[in-house]
């Protein structure tokens, strides 16, 4: 019988967050919850529902109708129903668990995603790779898709400790993506005394108990970002509190221009300060200032730099259209939560390594998605010839902002609309800077050491896949289809860089036996649950799971439809030799930076 978050708030006391209890999912699910929404894929051996007692730290959270989990949206499979709710109170999340965790052995891997991201999304391709390894696998889903890093470090100590129940192990290894990995990287700075800019974290945030054996950083902002101040067009998307896809940089939106000024919008329910709400909680600990050249102020980048009001958003005060508090009020409003990880350092028994991209083009989820990021310049942008395009790509590499090639057939799907070309202001792999997510020194103040850098021509989600199956899988669905051609250098890419390799060699056990081996989580196990002998990978009614190479790709195969006007997948279930399938991901649904 399912618990309900109900029961469950009325049979548990508040008390602090030592109180987890992590031998007592409040629900553990085993059935369609685990598939994918087709139910053609089994995802997941089982989900567990996992609720903080603390109330401290923990509250009920803010949402609007774009950060609440979806009841039905393939980029989500079944989260709100094993949250019983699309606004889930901050102390529950949902633990993963790999699809063959009850023959797995060795070190536990632990997948912790970025902002607006779940566990059956973003590291499914990696997770499914590690698993058929024979590793244990588990992956999170945090309970507000942008919420508060404390609240998030809390949940990622709970996981670990529920993961240490189940399988004994006495570490894990701890792999984070973007916004994810800042909050792995307070749990594992957090020694007692630690100084941080929330009272409550400090209070009842549990001390690092020495349980992870290596951290690997994936795209993380360890220097910060500015994205929404740095382009503010990106306004445009977030006018509307309950649409709002992001915090919006501007406090106030005058239409008929700053003149006019009993004609206002007010923001300050969905911008980044807390006052008037606080929509995004997570997202202003993620700000700092960086050292770039604002688009603004680059006039070769033509109609592609025209952002509204550029410097009075960033700096703050009145523009012709708006009002902002500029980025140094929201690094205030922050308490500094970056410069506290910097101060405090991770712990220095952790070995730790870092993942980063440096390709700017991203595929393009949906028209819609790029015509809200620039607002009203997409007229224009929409319009850029080829030729434009590839000017604009040659003066970003020039000038030394991109330090990768870029393909004609990119280019071609630039201008088609199935690209997009993220951020060139610096380098970055579309949304962080290069500087920002291999900023190594902010991560050793107390003599943790950084084992390996690695910059991969990838960007900042396609980190998480590449691989030569997906290279392979993009490579032949670019060669069936020229409006698709652009597929062939992104598959070109995966099989090079091949990222999944790397970090397989990061996290590999030199002897996968002794302590750390199997998962003995008891009734909770998806084999016990089954009501058979057949092991979570054995046993997935007739579904496809990583063991499984069927005859043909799925129908929904992204890397086969990722033309113009076309969802391009943000994932691919893909991992060593299984079941590859290019998910179709409505990437409107998703912010500036994840």
């Amino acid at each position: 019988m399912i618990l309900t978050l109900a029961a469950f708030f009325a049979s548990h006391p508040a008390l602090a967050t030592s109180g987890f209890d992590p031998a007592a999912p409040a629900a553990t699910f085993t059935g369609s919850e685990v598939e994918d929404l087709e139910g053609t894929v089994r995802l997941w051996s089982a989900i567990e529902l996992h609720q903080d007692p603390d109330r401290k730290l923990f509250d009920a959270g803010e949402y609007n109708d774009v950060t609440a989990w979806p009841d039905d949206a393939s980029w989500a499979p079944h989260i709100a129903d094993c949250f019983g709710t699309g606004t889930p109170h901050t102390s529950a999340f949902l633990l993963h668990v790999g699809p063959s965790a009850a023959i797995a052995s060795g070190t536990p891997i632990l997948f912790v995603p970025g902002a607006a991201d779940n566990g059956s999304r973003g590291f499914i391709t990696m997770a499914w790779h590690e698993d058929l390894l024979g590793r244990p696998v588990y992956a999170m889903t945090f309970a507000h898709p942008h919420g508060d890093a404390f609240q998030q470090a809390e949940a990622i100590a709970d996981a670990i400790a529920r993961i240490k129940e189940r399988t004994g192990a006495s570490q894990v290894d701890l792999v984070a993506h973007s916004k994810g990995g800042i909050a792995a990287s307070i749990y594992t700075s957090n020694f007692a005394d630690a100084a941080w800019s929330d009272a409550a974290y400090e209070q009842v945030g549990t001390v690092y108990r020495g349980d992870v054996r290596r951290l690997v950083l994936i795209a993380t902002p360890l220097a910060g970002i500015d994205t929404a101040f740095r382009w503010p067009n990106g306004n445009y998307m977030s006018l509307d509190a309950n649409e709002a896809y992001s915090p919006a940089s501007w406090g106030e939106y005058y239409p008929y221009g700053t003149a006019n000024v009993w004609n206002v919008t007010d923001l300050g329910e969905q911008d980044f300060l807390p006052q008037d709400g606080d929509l995004f909680p997570g997202q202003r600990q993620l700000y700092a200032r960086q050292d770039y050249d604002l688009p603004g102020s680059m006039p070769w980048l033509g109609v592609y730099a025209a952002q509204q009001d550029w410097s009075t958003t960033y700096e703050g005060g009145y523009g012709f259209y708006s009002y902002s508090d500029g980025i140094d009020a929201v690094v205030e409003a922050s308490g500094g939560v970056l410069d506290a990880v910097a101060a405090n350092g991770v712990d220095p028994a952790i070995e730790v390594f870092l993942l980063a991209g440096n390709n700017p083009v991203m595929p393009n989820g949906t028209p819609d998605f790029a015509s809200e990021l620039f607002g009203e310049a997409w007229a224009e942008i929409g319009d850029l010839t080829v030729n434009q395009w590839a000017d604009i790509v040659a003066a970003a590499i020039s000038d030394g902002l991109v330090s990768v090639g870029i393909t004609e057939e990119e280019v071609q799907g630039l201008a088609s609309g199935a690209l997009i070309l993220g951020e060139i202001s610096g380098e970055s792999d579309g949304l962080v800077f290069l500087t920002s997510a291999t900023a190594q020194e902010r991560l050793t103040a107390r003599g943790a050491v950084v084992k390996d850098v690695h910059v991969a021509n990838l960007s900042h989600l396609d980190l998480l896949y590449a691989s030569p199956i997906t290279g392979e899988l993009l490579i032949d669905a670019g060669a069936a289809d020229n409006d698709d051609a652009w597929m062939i250098a992104f598959g070109e890419r995966h099989t090079s860089e091949d990222t999944i390799g790397v970090v397989e060699d990061w996290v590999a056990d030199a002897d996968t036996g002794g302590d750390d081996t199997g998962d003995t989580g008891g009734d909770d196990t998806a084999s016990e649950d089954s009501g058979t002998d057949d092991t979570a990978a054995e046993d997935t009614g007739g579904k496809d799971h990583p063991g499984d190479i069927p005859g043909n790709l799925p129908e929904e195969c992204g890397a086969c439809n990722g033309g113009s006007g076309a969802p391009v997948a943000l994932g691919v279930l893909a991992a060593l030799g299984a079941v590859a399938r290019r998910r179709r991901a409505d990437h409107g649904q998703y912010p500036v930076v994840t």
